[in-house]
């Protein structure tokens, strides 16, 4: 009897347990024409309190766990753009809810006014591509995201915008300019899903530095509310010729006025570089087979903390710490043939190169807003250090048509190099609204200092020195700016915008072997000027117009010669001038599906990295000149395709035509050229937890530098799956008929050469990412001002 009566209460304690704390409830979101809504911020309210937030997944779903039963809650559904929705519920009674959500529809005579973001929108001094909006955002990263940005060109873990070049990266209106591998696993680590939107500014407002020609890519990152913690873990496996670990986690906290972000990355693996490149002189070809493995070994970890002291005034810090210890090594291989094809000669290498890069990046900031509308002022102080260590050796020695040695011509190399570089930047910013104008202005001031201890020893036969020297050289550069701009709607269709930024620049370099001191100072004006006209609701035409400014790699100024092989050597060039261009834009866009843009572009003393061969030492010097002025026309069509939910599709056409005239054409001839730039990316939805994407593109000849370039074309095949609201699984494969890159030739100095290069372009990526947490929630980042002078380190 007592057994009986013990389970009895046993049972009924459990009934209770679970009537307490088991229960929960399911939702599905959809328009009301039964259209998945995702993004849907979800509230459940108890009495007056808010207990939790979520937000609806891809499929409109939500869950809230752990409800006492026979208990009141309330709903509340909010979604830009769509009706407030409230609703209350009684837990236990329901386990499975569905809500149809409407939209918000105004009637202005008789204009039906819509709040959805299209996926593309044309802006005054930007185009908009809303990430949230598309299929991009599912299961992958942010440079997931910019390969299929229109405009944008990723290639080989590089970004360029389409016609122009390289681009500046910023995250949240906050410089990042990082490169390389550094920068790669950076954009790795940011997930797609938490993207709001990509900014392709093709000319820059005066707020931004004036450097560089191509313009400025920003990631604007989700908002966040408060009461929350996330975590994420992800792991992405890359296949190409070897393969390629990168391990990152992630995790945020933000509670009443404190919030803190974390991320570390980790990133290990090798690639496989094979070079081809052919010289022809008057009286031999030059051959060579050059085959290099690259090992990555990288990590680094961001903290950020920020503090709100009042509803007005925040401050905040963050640090960035980075390591990175890459190595390689190569095998050359060069026929040297009589231009009869008879086999003069070969000449067998081999290198090795490791080095090892440590530094910190550290940033105050605090932010006092000024009202409503954005208007505040902001503070940045910015400190950043790098310790670059490199080592490289070579040793080749040259054989006969019958692969015997050749006496006496052996050659032994090494390169050692040490650069410590620095930076401190300091940058208000004030955003005001002075009755109908919107007023922008600051200062920002950077001094950066770049040292650099090299020495390069070369012998014959291991104990016959050749050469053996050294140098330390330093280079000093303080930049002092002013920036100021207006805009305001003239009328209900005329919206106008100008800028000006006000640069002096003052370097001093100094070889410390060669007791030479270079100086250069110059104080110069970037104007930007921005007008749009909108016709109707469906017609809005644009113009813009800014001067920009592409300063020399701090490392490119050094005289110091780094010997690669016996045959090639890099040099710096002290006396670099910094090139400046002036670019203009008139932009149309057609009820948000159509944008089409006329633009051209004309700069002055443009920086090229050319190898010149010497016709009678057989030597070829690799070296930075203000080669040349170029000058580019050219038109762009993007045309949007999102009329169903199973398919998103993006197409664009590049055409320009671009001259460069050099400054020596006994060095590299004239170039004129006309290039075509196709591109195509679908994205479509095979069911509620498969989304797959086909993108290609195409480009026809044109100009790198001072090289031509063959046409080549790319196709990519991914598909993202989501397991449930934690896990997600995509594949990736990238140039999968590897035909990405295209062959290179010039004539320099009266030699033709080419080079057929392939860069491991082809690969297979496996990614796997959980969350766990307030997963509806994402940080919001905050870059360092001084990132631009970092990128120029190296």
């Amino acid at each position: 009897m007592k057994i009986i009566t013990y389970l009895s209460a046993l049972f009924s304690l459990l009934l209770v347990s679970n009537s307490l704390i088991a229960q929960s409830i399911e939702g599905r979101i959809t328009t009301i024409k039964d259209k998945e809504l995702e993004y849907v911020t979800v509230k459940l309210i108890r009495d007056t309190t808010i207990l939790q937030y979520v937000a609806s997944d891809q499929n409109g779903k939500f869950t809230f766990k752990n409800l006492i039963e026979k208990s009141t809650y309330r709903l509340k559904l909010q979604h830009t753009g769509f009706e407030d929705l409230d609703t209350t519920f009684i837990s236990g009674d329901f386990k499975k809810m569905t809500f149809k959500m409407s939209e918000k529809v105004n009637k202005l005579n008789e204009v039906v006014v819509n709040a959805n973001k299209p996926l593309l929108e044309r802006k005054v001094d930007r185009l908009v591509f809303n990430v949230q909006n598309s299929m991009a955002s599912l299961s992958g990263d942010a440079m997931d995201v910019l390969k299929v940005t229109p405009l944008v060109m990723a290639e080989n873990e590089s970004l360029s915008i389409i016609g122009k070049g390289s681009v500046t990266v910023m995250v949240n209106d906050k410089i990042l300019r990082i490169s390389g591998d550094d920068l790669t696993s950076y954009l790795r680590s940011i997930p797609s899903g938490s993207i709001e939107s990509v900014e392709v500014i093709t000319v820059p407002p005066s707020k931004y530095s004036a450097s560089g020609n191509a313009g400025i890519l920003n990631i604007k990152l989700k908002k966040i509310v408060n009461d929350f913690w996330s975590a994420s873990i992800r792991s992405i496996y890359t296949q190409t010729t070897y393969p390629t670990i990168n391990l990152g986690a992630g995790f945020n906290y933000k509670k009443n006025r404190f919030s803190l972000y974390s991320s570390l990355n980790m990133t290990e693996g090798s690639v496989l570089f094979t070079e081809k490149p052919h010289v022809t002189y008057s009286t031999q070809d030059w051959e060579t087979l050059s085959k290099k493995r690259s090992f990555t070994k990288l990590y680094n970890g961001r903290l950020q903390t920020e503090y709100k002291i009042s509803e007005k005034f925040s401050i905040g810090a963050q640090a960035f710490l980075n390591s990175s210890k890459p190595h390689s090594n190569d095998k050359t291989l060069t026929n040297i043939s009589q231009r009869t094809g008879l086999l003069d000669s070969i000449i067998k290498g081999n290198g090795y190169q490791n080095s090892t890069t440590q530094s910190l990046a550290l940033n105050f900031n605090s932010t006092y807003s000024l009202g409503k509308d954005g208007q505040e002022i902001i503070l940045d102080i910015d400190h950043y250090r790098s310790n670059y260590d490199n080592f490289r050796d070579f040793n080749s020695e040259t054989f006969d048509p019958s692969d015997s040695p050749i006496l006496n011509n052996e050659w032994y190399s090494g390169n050692v190099g040490q650069n410590v570089f620095t930076n401190t930047s300091f940058n208000i910013d004030v955003e005001q609204k002075i009755k109908k104008f919107d007023i922008n202005y600051g200062v920002n001031f950077s001094t950066s200092l770049n040292k650099n201890e090299l020495q390069s020893v070369a012998t014959s036969g291991r104990i016959d020195t050749i050469f053996n020297y050294s140098d330390e050289f330093e280079f000093r550069e303080n930049i002092g700016s002013l920036f100021f701009s207006f805009g305001s709607a003239i009328s209900k269709k005329i919206d106008f915008k100008a800028g000006l930024r006000l640069e002096n620049t003052n370097t001093e370099g100094v070889s410390n072997t060669l007791a030479t001191k270079y100086e250069n100072n110059y104080l110069k004006l970037f104007p930007t000027l921005y007008t749009s006209y909108k016709m109707n609701d469906k017609n809005v035409f644009s113009i813009g117009y800014g001067r920009r400014i592409d300063r020399p790699a701090f490392m490119a100024m050094n005289p110091f010669a780094r010997y690669i092989s016996k045959y090639y050597y890099t040099v710096g060039n002290p006396y670099l001038l910094p090139s400046f261009s002036h670019n203009i834009e008139i932009n149309y866009s057609n009820n948000r599906d159509l944008n089409l843009s006329l633009y051209t572009n004309f700069a002055k003393e443009q920086i090229a990295q050319t190898a010149i061969p010497f016709e009678n030492s057989k030597m070829v010097v690799d070296t930075m000149q203000n080669f040349y002025d170029m000058s580019t026309i050219g038109f762009t069509a993007i045309y949007t395709l999102q009329k169903s939910n199973w398919l998103e599709s993006n197409f664009v056409f590049n055409g320009y035509h671009r001259s460069i005239k050099q400054y020596d054409t006994n060095i590299v001839p004239d170039y004129k050229v006309n290039v075509v730039y196709l591109s195509m990316d679908n994205n479509f939805k095979i069911s509620k937890k498969l989304n797959t994407q086909l993108s290609s593109f195409y480009y026809s000849p044109q100009i790198t530098g001072i090289f031509r370039r063959s046409p080549r074309f790319n196709v990519n095949l991914n598909f993202r799956y989501k397991i449930n609201d934690q896990w997600d699984l995509a594949l990736f494969a990238n140039d999968i008929l590897k035909t990405q890159q295209g062959k290179l030739n010039a004539i320099v100095n009266g030699v033709q050469q080419s080079y057929d290069n392939y860069y491991d372009s082809r690969s297979l990526r496996l990614t796997v990412s959980y969350r766990f947490g307030s997963m509806n929630i994402n940080a919001r980042q905050r870059n360092f001002i001084n990132e631009k002078e970092k990128q120029r380190a190296y």
